[in-house]
């Protein structure tokens, strides 16, 4: 029977054992090591998986778990000498790195090794239930088995190999890579973000960055400084979350654009109606009436037999474009082309999801209750606390994941991929379908910034890693403590205390948020933020 000793998440040995095949608590992990073995060829020894285990004929290097009292390298020469029959015990270890990754039941901290040894082919000798095959591959060789899915690329998989791609993230808004500066190689923006590898276009405020002469300066800016970082590596490549930046580098056709998502399926997405109609198959809505063209408040209120109501626009996001109207006086200028809904206001809990789709998977991320402000009758998203939602009760949670599910899988079906938001409202136990976020939102810095700490990669390579149709490591990030509002001045939320200020990011004349403060607790009660139970 094979025993593993138990580890927290900090790598701290726990004082009792495991056999395999028991369950392991989220908090408990066992050793994993991969050994890559590289020839002076610069070849690497793989082996292809027996047709009997998960995974079948699946070309990899060797690995397994480590046994009961085993350090990480003495395990992973151990490996080697059993499914390969070949003795590195003399041989120097390299550690390339190490990780964490979550399988339900059966979480595992993984080792990278890599051991410089040759060795002829007719000398190794396989352990049949384990390995169906053996032979050295060239980088080349193994690329190619990876994209045509045959290789089971683990963790560093692109540190041996040398198939490591650096993305630059290119914008106009400042506040937009906050969350990524960890992953990008560096980025091209409109003002400095005061992040690693920053190339910026201007370090004093612009006001026309709508007008065609701006934009066509702004292009060429972006396209030599690409083409310039591409020539010198031509793994490099370039990614864009805003529509107006991804219409300007569609012209690029020599740099190396990662594919974005259509034009076509982003609209529908930012479509706050055809997003209801499309969802509530899945998920409850709240009672709607959609109007177009001039209305008068006299007219809205004998329609919907309110005195005060919600209006809302079709597109829009972070709370812009949602009013709430208690007369004529605060009703939103319209026009004939103007589309809108209207519903009763409603005391309710905002709540959001975050979750990134793949090509077969949808990988769950956190919740959190957004901190909405309704000022001057305009409600205006001013944050997110991401400890509020883990005392709701399971059958809430329940709802969300089900729904978010059945709309991830449909949004997989029409060929959706990467990040997404999903916005809820809670209101009497039940949750309601809102709208769909399909780019990064003001709480993703929180999230990427609880993956770092927990597996040292950023939320941006997860996204990126689905639109360029990479594999994942199975993640679960656990709770995040942290709550954080957006500020423009220092004086902002002044009645709250006990905070970080995050300020990095941000250009201090852009009409965004200078910076964020961050608390340690839970703060949607201690301001009139929308919530149930005022």
């Amino acid at each position: 029977m094979e025993y593993w000793d138990l580890y927290d998440e900090n790598r701290h040995k726990l004082n009792r054992k495991a056999k395999r095949g028991d369950y392991l608590q989220d908090s408990e992990y066992h050793l994993v090591v991969n050994a890559w073995i590289k020839n002076a060829k610069g070849e690497f020894l793989i082996t292809q998986r027996s047709a009997n285990k998960s995974h079948p004929l699946m070309w990899e290097c060797t690995g397994g778990s480590a046994l009961m009292g085993e350090g990480s390298l003495e395990a992973a020469k151990r490996e080697v000498k059993e499914e390969l029959g070949i003795d590195i015990s003399d041989v120097e270890g390299i550690f390339v790195g190490s990780t964490k990754r979550y399988y339900e039941g059966c979480p595992d901290i993984l080792d990278v090794w890599l051991f410089h040894y040759d060795v002829s082919l007719d000398k190794v000798k396989i352990q049949k239930e384990e390995v169906n095959d053996v032979k050295w591959a060239s980088r080349k060789t193994i690329k190619e088995l990876y994209d045509q899915k045959k290789f089971e690329a683990n963790a560093y998989f692109e540190d041996i190999i040398g198939k490591k791609d650096y993305i630059y993230y290119i914008g106009l808004n400042a506040n937009n890579a906050i969350c990524n500066d960890n992953f990008f190689a560096g980025s091209i923006t409109l003002y400095n973000t005061k992040e690693k590898g920053n190339i910026y276009f201007s370090d004093k405020f612009i006001e026309d960055t709508k007008s065609d002469i701006f934009m066509q300066k702004y292009y060429n800016f972006v396209y030599q400084t690409a083409l310039e970082k591409q020539k010198k590596n031509p793994n490099t490549y370039f990614i864009c979350f805003n529509e107006k930046i991804r219409k300007l580098c569609q012209k690029m056709s020599d740099i190396n654009i990662i594919k974005s998502n259509s034009p076509e399926i982003l609209d529908l997405l930012n479509d706050k109606f055809k997003t209801r109609e499309l969802f509530k198959k899945y998920m409850p809505i709240l009672e709607y009436k959609y109007f177009s063209g001039i209305r008068t408040y006299e007219e809205i209120k004998e329609i919907i037999k309110e005195n005060e109501f919600v209006l809302q626009g079709q597109i829009g996001a972070g709370g812009d474009n949602t009013y709430l109207v208690t007369s004529s006086q605060n009703l939103p200028p319209l026009s004939a082309e103007s589309n809108y809904c209207v519903s009763k206001y409603v005391i309710n809990t905002p709540l959001n999801i975050t979750l990134v789709i793949y090509d077969d998977k949808v990988l769950f991320l956190q919740i959190s209750a957004q901190l909405i402000l309704l000022t001057d009758h305009k409600f205006k998203y001013v944050g997110g606390d991401f400890i509020y939602p883990q005392n709701l009760d399971k059958k809430i949670i329940d709802q969300i994941n089900k729904g978010s599910l059945q709309i991830a899988k449909d949004l997989q079906n029409m060929g959706y991929r990467g990040i997404l938001g999903i916005d809820f409202v809670l209101k009497d136990g039940v949750v309601y379908f809102m709208e769909i976020n399909p780019r990064f939102q003001a709480s993703s810095f929180l999230i990427s910034q609880a993956l770092r700490q927990k597996y040292n990669i950023d939320i941006a390579k997860l996204h990126c890693d689905a639109l360029m149709k990479k594999s994942v490591s199975p993640i679960k990030i656990g709770k995040i403590d942290y709550s954080f509002l957006n500020c423009n001045e220092s004086e902002d939320f002044r009645v709250l205390c006990n905070y970080e200020i995050l300020d990095k990011g941000y250009f201090k004349d852009n009409k965004s948020s200078v910076y964020r403060k961050i608390f340690n607790h839970s703060i949607i009660n201690l301001l009139p933020f929308e919530k149930e139970n005022k």
